[in-house]
C-alpha cells in the first residue's frame, strides 16, 4: 500500500484525502483543528481505516517531525506529500523532507501548494535531495464574464489531484505572468 501525507488537508484539500483513499493510498492528514476531521472521516465511510488524522500546528516542526517519524515507523515510508502551508513554509518543508528521507530510500513526490502570490513573491524552494521530486502547484483564480473570483474548494481539490495524477506541478486555474492582481 502506498502512503500519502497531507499538510493542511482539512479545508480545500479534504476532497483530495478521499480521492487518494479511493486510489488505494493510506492517507495521513495534518490539520490544526481536530473538529475539522469529523466530516472527512464520515465521508470516507468504508475507507476510514486507512485515514489517519493528526491535530497539530505544522509550524510546530518538532512535533510535526515526531509524528511523521511515528507514521513511517508504524506504516512504512511515505510515497507522496501534499503540503499547503499558510505562512512561511521553508522550515516546515525542510522538516518534512528530512523526516521522509530518514525512512525512504527511493524517489518520492512533494507537491507544494501555494497561492497566486508565489509568482510575485516567490519563496525559496527547499533544496531536496535527489530522491525528492519537488513539484510546486500554484493556485490561480477563475474568470467568468470578465470578473475574477477565487477558486472554489472543489476546483482547488480537483486541480491539485490532477497534478498528482499527472505527476507534475503547475498552475490550477488561471494566471497571467504579468498580472498579480487578486480577484475582487
Amino acid at each position: 500500500m502506498r502512503n500519502a501525507l497531507l499538510l493542511g488537508g482539512t479545508g480545500s484539500l479534504a476532497g483530495l484525502s478521499l480521492a487518494l483513499l479511493q486510489d488505494g493510498f493510506a492517507v495521513f492528514v495534518v490539520g490544526r483543528r481536530a473538529e475539522r476531521f469529523a466530516p472527512m472521516l464520515e465521508a470516507a465511510e468504508g475507507l476510514s481505516a486507512r485515514l489517519t488524522p493528526m491535530a497539530v500546528d505544522y509550524h510546530d516542526t518538532a512535533r510535526l517531525g515526531r509524528w511523521i517519524a511515528q507514521v513511517q515507523l508504524m506504516h512504512g515510508p511515505l510515497d507522496l506529500v501534499v503540503a499547503w502551508i499558510h505562512g512561511p513554509a521553508e522550515s516546515v518543508l525542510h522538516t518534512v523532507i528530512d523526516e521522509v528521507e530518514r525512512y525512504r530510500q527511493m524517489p518520492w513526490a512533494l507537491y507544494h501548494v501555494m497561492g497566486h502570490h508565489a509568482l510575485s513573491q516567490p519563496e525559496k524552494p527547499p533544496m531536496p535531495s535527489s530522491l525528492c521530486q519537488y513539484r510546486p502547484v500554484i493556485l490561480g483564480w477563475s474568470e467568468e464574464d470578465g470578473v475574477r473570483r477565487w477558486l472554489t474548494h472543489e476546483e482547488i481539490c480537483m486541480g491539485v489531484y490532477a497534478a498528482v495524477k499527472a505527476e507534475r506541478g503547475g498552475v490550477v486555474g488561471q494566471m497571467t505572468p504579468d498580472s498579480h492582481d487578486s480577484p475582487r
